[in-house]
């Protein structure tokens, strides 16, 4: 038996030459006649005219020299190596068997052979009926009761319920008042993202923050108006927002405000629409709790002038996932405000939960969604009510009642052994 490159075949001709120089007779061409058919088909089709000429079985593979240079470090000596690339052998070993498939395998069963050796090397034939087996095949013992995959198989039995929350944000939603915050990490990088995503287009208002955007810079979306932007003024740096309006509504300015120091910087802005106030807040990372609290109590308490329903959304890099952040909860809870995002869920690409929103309206939602624009997830607030016929709530299960039995899992492990 020849291997070449992994594929399995039998020596059937040898053509030879003579060298020029020393007038020796070496080879020049080999002729394999591989196991399977598909091996080696481009070179047969090289040699198409040659095979016919002489009269060739067309079933046969030419195999020329190949010329390797091999470099070595520590000199500027230079080999090279001129040979055919195949390996005589009887039989090979599991490891140099991997990643190879062939239509008939003899697997030389031995004692001490593993579960996963087995695996390797049964697995190796394409079919069972190409499979044969030279000794007494012992079945490896079954899986620990710790074992990985038994462990799997174990959890996919008890827990067979797969949780849906799916919704079309485009379609759903109608005329009811949505936001979309999002700290979207260069709104200039990112304007086409923002443009081309329906669930952004389907808001009634999208607050961004971190957009490192410039006053020359043109950001406008079909079919939204600018009602508050804030810019660099020097070079682009992680800080900006900017809010755009769906072009019927109509809105009032309440505040806005920045405070800059050094690095770090909070800001921003109240806008009332309807009945509504939604604050939208950007915090830095290493801003002093105590200097948020008076933002927030500020701006709350001149948002409370002009109506009671308020809504508080934000990237306050407080991680909630965090115990001793709890208190910031409890610090919007003396202003009537609850989180109604849920705990524990990742708003960014790091699993912090840094960005979520407060309300002290009934009925009102905030979740998170998948974007690639940022490392920030962006959040969707709106009515909890949505079209039943359009959204399958997250309630809903979906089971799969496939039996499985810890039996199952050692008869699969022995059909396919690499």
């Amino acid at each position: 038996m020849m291997t070449v490159n992994g594929a399995c075949g039998k020596l059937v001709m040898i053509d030879y030459e003579k060298l020029q120089k020393t007038n020796e007779t070496v080879p020049c061409r080999i002729w394999i006649k591989f196991n399977e058919e598909k091996n080696g088909r481009k070179a047969r089709a090289n040699f198409h005219n040659v095979m016919r000429n002489r009269n060739i079985d067309s079933s046969l593979t030419p195999i020329e020299p190949i010329i390797r240079q091999i470099n070595t470090k520590s000199t500027n000596f230079k080999v090279e190596r001129k040979q055919f690339p195949i390996v005589p052998c009887e039989a090979m070993t599991i490891y140099k068997s991997q990643g190879g498939t062939y239509e008939k395998v003899v697997v030389n069963l031995k004692k001490g052979t593993t579960r996963s050796e087995l695996y390797v090397a049964c697995s190796r034939s394409i079919k069972a009926s190409g499979l044969y087996l030279i000794g007494d095949f012992v079945p490896p013992k079954p899986p620990e009761h710790n074992d990985s995959v038994a462990m799997m198989f174990k959890t996919m039995r008890s827990e067979r319920m797969i949780k849906f929350s799916l919704e079309f944000p485009e379609e759903s939603q109608g005329e009811r008042l949505s936001v979309i915050f999002h700290n979207v990490q260069s709104l200039n990088k990112n304007i086409l993202d923002v443009k081309s995503d329906k669930t952004f287009l389907s808001a009634s208002m999208i607050n961004l923050v971190e957009t490192w955007i410039k006053p020359s810079d043109s950001l406008e979306i079909e079919g939204f108006k600018v009602v508050h932007r804030r810019d660099c003024n020097d070079i682009r740096k992680p800080f900006g927002q900017i809010t755009y309006l769906k072009n019927h509504l109509k809105y009032e300015s309440i505040a806005e405000r920045c405070e800059y120091s050094g690095k770090n910087h909070i800001e921003y802005s109240s806008i009332k629409i309807d009945d509504i106030c939604i604050i939208s807040v950007y915090n830095s990372p290493n801003w002093p709790f105590d200097v948020l609290k008076r933002h927030i109590n500020e701006v709350i308490t001149a948002s409370k002038r002009f109506c009671e329903n308020i809504i508080v959304v934000g990237d306050f890099n407080i991680n909630l996932k965090i115990k001793i952040n709890y208190k910031f909860n409890e610090y919007m809870k003396s202003f009537g405000l609850s989180l109604i995002n849920k705990l524990n869920k990742n708003s960014t690409n790091a699993k912090t939960q840094i960005d979520y929103c407060f309300a002290n309206v009934n009925g009102w939602k905030s979740d998170y969604f998948e974007s690639l624009t940022s490392f920030h997830k962006p959040l969707r607030i709106r009515k909890h009510e949505i079209d039943s016929q359009l959204y399958v709530d997250e309630n809903e299960q979906i089971r799969t009642d496939m039996p499985l039995n810890l039996e199952d899992l050692t008869l699969v492990s022995i059909l396919f052994i690499p």
